[in-house]
């Protein structure tokens, strides 16, 4: 019965929502608002088999720019996909949803909680816009890459480019993970280490030719292909550097050269050799990682831990990291832990752990030998060193007498030291007899309280009540 006139199309009203314009078009992407007024305006017009072909050719984009458009839309559920072949949209009243509360489209969950995650990896530190949290989600979709990998990624490009480095440069590193088929988190924490080792090798290079700038993209890749492709390490690229002084201005180009000239000669090592030792380095520092109960990525300790190597056995720091955890230590602390226990002779696997297994089955009586004397702390080796000295003549319960007595003392182990060794000589062994030694009112407590004095081994050798006469009287 009514008919539409043509002229509408051009002197007509397309009716846009001002939430549009407040809530969803300042975080967008410049193309993506254009796809979605378009919508707009083909919708209210009426065009049903307007599809996205037409579209990408009217707004002059591709066919993937509109379609990635579409999927923003629809994840910041401005429109819902109603079928896919061919792909029909519905799009919603803003308002109406706002007004009334309802959820009469189904969220995309799997986008929100990525984008949750986004945002807590970049914090205070750098305001995300909606539109790259939608790009970082095109890799999930389009790429087929997990997102914790895509996380990793952003992670990644954090660390190496700063907080503000660029979507598009994530985006090419986002196409080589895919391209390496790269499916884990364990396939991919090795290639950022190894992409890290690589940006920091050309940065290195670039030092040498006294260029204070980031490495370009160009020669990130040429230094891959001198590392995993031609097999060279880092010090011998630096060390083939020397040879480009005689260029007048040098370049990793005259670089390549040169290395491809040494691997002529020399052959190299082989691919295959690096990546399996890098794994094994990668295996080891988590290993250390997990023993420590730190949660951190081993990719930012394994060179640290590949110098520890050059010193000390894997299994040697596994039973550092052991001793570590127990003390409340860090990753930097087993290095010195190792020097210590070599100092004493300790160089073994077998002498730590009986060391070890020593300290473990003494440790609740050291923590009381501290309490009954009178200090605080934890017990040291020293401490160690004595009670076990102490445990082959005296019984827990006359060490723990002795060390009752050294409250006042300034030097309290070895006090206890002399006090054990006098009733040795005397055959005490038992608390009993030690106390029979002192007079029945118990009046050491007020000795003790005095200054502590040092005693000689004859003096040691006297009963407890004489000693604690003289001090008494030392005091006065």
């Amino acid at each position: 019965m009514l008919e539409r006139d043509d002229a509408l199309r051009i002197f007509g009203v397309t009716s846009v929502e001002n939430l549009f314009f407040t809530q969803y078009m300042p975080d967008a992407d410049g193309d993506f608002v254009k796809v979605y007024l378009s919508c707009l305006y083909h919708s209210q017009l009426g065009d049903t088999g307007f599809g996205i072909t037409e579209l990408a050719k009217e707004l002059n984009l591709e066919k993937s720019r509109v379609e990635a458009a579409l999927r923003y839309w629809e994840r910041r559920r401005l429109l819902t996909r109603k079928s896919d072949d061919p792909p029909r949209y519905m799009l919603h009243s803003l308002g109406e949803h706002m007004l009334t509360g309802k959820d009469s489209f189904r969220a995309d969950d799997e986008y929100l909680h990525f984008s949750e995650s986004v945002y807590a990896l970049f914090g205070d530190r750098r305001k995300i816009r909606p539109s790259e949290i939608a790009t970082a989600y095109e890799w999930v979709k389009d790429l087929s890459l997990e997102p914790s990998i895509v996380l990793m990624l952003l992670s990644y490009c954090i660390s190496a480019r700063g907080i503000n480095f660029t979507f598009s440069y994530a985006g090419k590193m986002a196409v080589k993970i895919k391209e390496e088929d790269i499916e884990s988190a364990d396939e991919a924490e090795k290639f950022f280490s190894r992409s890290e080792k690589i940006r920091k090798g050309a940065k290195n290079v670039l030092k040498r030719f006294g260029q204070r700038r980031r490495p370009t993209e160009d020669e990130i890749n040429m230094y891959e292909t001198w590392v995993y492709e031609l097999g060279f390490t880092d010090e011998d690229i630096l060390s083939a550097c020397r040879e480009t002084v005689k260029a007048t201005n040098p370049s990793f180009a005259y670089l390549n050269g040169i290395l491809l000239g040494l691997k002529k000669r020399s052959g190299g090592e082989t691919v295959k050799a690096q990546l399996k030792s890098e794994d094994i380095l990668i295996g080891q520092t988590k290993e250390i990682l997990n023993v420590l109960g730190v949660r951190t990525s081993a990719q930012g300790v394994q060179n640290a831990y590949k110098n520890m190597l050059n010193k000390y056995p894997h299994e040697i720091y596994l039973l550092a990291a052991k001793d570590a955890r127990r003390r409340n230590l860090r990753f930097e602390d087993l290095l010195p832990i190792a020097d210590t226990w070599n100092k004493k002779g300790l160089d073994t696997v077998d002498k730590i752990e009986k060391h070890l297994s020593e300290i473990t089955d003494i440790s609740p009586l050291a923590k009381k030998v501290l309490a009954e004397s009178g200090q605080e702390g934890s017990p040291t080796t020293g401490d160690f060193k004595y009670i076990n000295a102490w445990l082959e003549s005296h019984s827990e319960e006359i060490i723990l007498y002795a060390a009752s007595l050294s409250r006042s003392a300034k030097q309290k182990m070895p006090y206890i030291d002399k006090v054990l060794s006098s009733f040795k000589e005397k055959g005490i062994k038992t608390v009993e007899q030690a106390r029979s030694t002192a007079p029945v009112q118990k009046s050491t407590v007020t000795a003790q309280k005095y200054q502590q004095r040092s005693y000689t081994e004859e003096e040691l050798s006297r009963s407890a009540l004489d000693l604690l006469k003289e001090a008494e009287k030392d005091n006065e």
